[in-house]
């Protein structure tokens, strides 16, 4: 990413923005700024090697407050706190971020119709939702976004439509996975059924395996690795397949012990419990975008 002249500021300073601000292009900004309000936090984030950071060409600061005195026109600002806190925190910063060109929010289910409400002066900010998930700690997250325009804007602000800055978000947040620009915000709960939720998902079929596996007389040590590394190749495998129905065909051999197994998860109708919980899911992100 080309450097800029702007601050980048995180408000709020959760393992998700901590797993962003760890892996994210820091020598693209003068500053960083990690805005925490709870002390515990804080002497968390000091403990931290903070400093094998410092040499990227950008300086990081913990700080309790945003002052006006601070921001510039090229700064980023990412609100990064719960659901329940941006109203509270957008009626602070709102008097600062009038002539900023870029607010990201990872607010779940908070609406980019809200945050222009909440932020009142921002007629003229390019505002982007985006939708990571859990496994940006590793760096192989993907992440959704959506975003919009300054008043007048007829077209999504995304990739092509934000130019610059849409490019700008894209490499923030392929710091640590991919990213799914989507055309509508409505898909952002799609996305989030999916790939938001969808780690603990995977988190709950792992441990059902492994316990499984214990059941069978494997060491808990030995069955997470197989696991693991099972889910991790299928997932590697199955991306560029087309018909997975049909590879589940292949592999389930006449008579054989895949076969048996897909025949239970047939007989309990497990693509129906996991299309329900998805639906709820999906239902659920709806309903706190009202």
């Amino acid at each position: 990413m080309a450097k800029t002249k702007g601050n980048f500021y995180f408000i709020g300073c959760g393992n998700m923005a901590q797993a962003i601000y760890e892996r994210m292009d820091k020598s693209a900004y003068k500053n960083i700024f990690l805005i925490e309000k709870n002390a515990q936090r804080i002497k968390d984030l000091e403990k931290l090697n903070w400093y094998r950071y410092f040499n990227q060409g950008s300086q990081t600061k913990i700080i309790k407050k945003l002052s006006k005195s601070k921001l510039n026109d090229l700064d980023i600002i990412l609100l990064a706190v719960k659901p329940t806190q941006i109203k509270s925190v957008c009626a602070q910063i709102k008097p600062l971020i009038k002539n900023l060109p870029l607010i990201i929010s990872i607010a779940a289910g908070v609406t980019t119709t809200k945050l222009k409400k909440y932020l009142s002066d921002a007629d003229d900010n390019f505002i982007v939702r985006a939708m990571p998930n859990l496994c940006a700690k590793t760096g192989t997250a993907i992440t959704g976004l959506f975003g919009v325009g300054p008043i007048g804007s007829s077209k999504p602000f995304g990739p092509k439509g934000g130019r610059k800055l849409g490019k700008q978000v894209s490499k923030i947040f392929t710091s640590f996975g991919q990213v799914l620009w989507v055309d509508q915000e409505s898909d952002l709960d799609s996305v989030t059924a999916i790939s938001g939720s969808g780690p603990a998902y995977i988190f709950y079929i792992m441990n059902a395996l492994i316990d499984a596996a214990e059941d069978l007389g494997l060491k808990r040590s030995d069955a997470q690795r197989l696991v693991a590394q099972t889910i991790i190749g299928a997932g590697e495998t199955g991306k560029n397949i087309n018909n997975l129905e049909n590879e589940i065909i292949k592999v389930s051999s006449k008579g054989g012990t895949t076969e048996k197994a897909i025949n239970i998860f047939k007989l309990k109708k497990l693509d129906s419990i996991i299309k329900q919980a998805v639906k709820a899911a999906h239902k659920r992100s709806k309903e706190l975008s009202k």
